[in-house]
């Protein structure tokens, strides 16, 4: 009975430990309960696309190989051979072993990963690599919209042991030597511009007090130029264009000009609108005006100017003086350009108060 009440004593006392340590009671402790034990991280960026401003979100394709030491898996070798499982084999073994428990950032649980390959060797240095596929958020405004810049976020955190038992340590990302080469796997009408990562620790709701270690990758990436100005720059001046050209129908020398001119700047308004509707199905829904509303919005009002002012010489020339109908005509095809620059540079300007 005494040697039973010692055993007992025992167990209980390293139960007390574990619990005073911060251990989570699992089935496998981690390699270290004296201090953190280091988690080497390599993460190679395979595929970044679809880079989606109506919801918020990218799709990423990268490999993930994580490198740490248990020497209670140390084993001899005569020729420091090690053990390799591959696939389901390895992803079994794996459950009998000590390893990080991550979570990789994705919308709605859009985020799976697949183990390829486990390798032990010798000395205890366990390797992993597994290949993710997820759907993180990305943080940016879209004033500036079809231009402006976004960062793309991307965090693998540990779920269940905290910074004091495991730590990230930073190996190799790729690709990283430069933006061109990055510019291979990012697809879209994005470019990038600068890409980051680090390692931090992250609290949970649940577990106040508590750490946990995560690596936060940032990409920080720009609109494609071109792209903007095919979209939004280049249609709106074409409309522009158009409307003062029908500016310069002069139904004062024949009335039947007033049906294509007044006609016409109508189509224009609702190609405009119609455009407008197309783009903003890109984008969420806002608070605040974009760049692209500015244009969009100042091109309608001197349509819709236009189109009233067609009307009244229309009415000056049947109903009250043919000479003044001609004046107002000529005044407004001269004065239109003009005025249609002065109100965009004034609404640019109340824009960027």
């Amino acid at each position: 009975m005494r040697i039973k009440s010692v055993l007992f004593a025992l167990f209980a006392t390293v139960l007390l430990w574990f619990g005073s340590s911060g251990v989570v009671l699992a089935d496998i402790p981690p390699p270290r309960l004296d201090g953190p034990t280091t988690v080497r991280a390599y993460l190679y960026l395979e595929d970044v696309n679809d880079i989606r401003l109506d919801t918020g979100t990218f799709d990423a394709t990268a490999q993930l190989v994580l490198k740490w030491k248990d020497e209670r898996l140390a084993f001899s070798s005569p020729d420091d051979t090690p053990r390799s499982w591959m696939g389901v084999r390895a992803e079994r073994h794996l459950e009998k072993i000590w390893h990080p428990v991550l979570d990789i950032s994705g919308e709605k649980g859009l985020s799976s990963a697949v183990v390829y390959a486990l390798t032990v060797h010798p000395d205890g240095t366990v390797v992993t690599r597994q290949k993710f596929t997820t759907r993180p958020r990305f943080i940016g405004e879209l004033i500036w919209f079809p231009f402006g810049r976004l960062m793309l976020d991307l965090n693998i955190s540990s779920m269940a042991v905290d910074a004091r038992h495991m730590q990230f340590e930073l190996g190799q990302l790729a690709p990283s030597d430069s933006m061109e080469s990055l510019d291979t796997v990012l697809h879209g009408n994005w470019h990038p511009v600068r890409m980051a990562w680090v390692t931090r620790t992250v609290e949970y709701p649940d577990l106040p007090g508590k750490a946990f270690p995560q690596i936060s990758l940032q990409i920080e990436v720009v609109h494609d130029f071109i792209d903007g100005v095919h979209k939004v720059l280049l249609p709106l001046l074409i409309i522009a264009l158009a409307s003062w050209g029908l500016m310069w129908v002069n139904f004062t020398v024949q009335p039947a000009f007033s049906s294509p001119r007044i006609a016409g700047i109508i189509t224009l308004i609702l190609t405009s609108i119609a455009l407008k509707f197309v783009l903003n199905r890109e984008l969420p829904v806002v608070h605040y005006l974009t760049f692209s509303d500015v244009l969009f919005n100042t091109t309608i009002m001197m349509l819709s100017f236009g189109m009233l002012a067609s009307c009244v010489v229309a009415s000056l020339f049947t109903d009250f003086s043919v000479p003044r109908a001609q004046w107002l005509h000529r005044w407004l095809r001269g004065i239109y350009p003009v005025l249609y620059v002065v109100v965009l540079v004034v609404s640019c300007v109340l824009f960027l108060a």
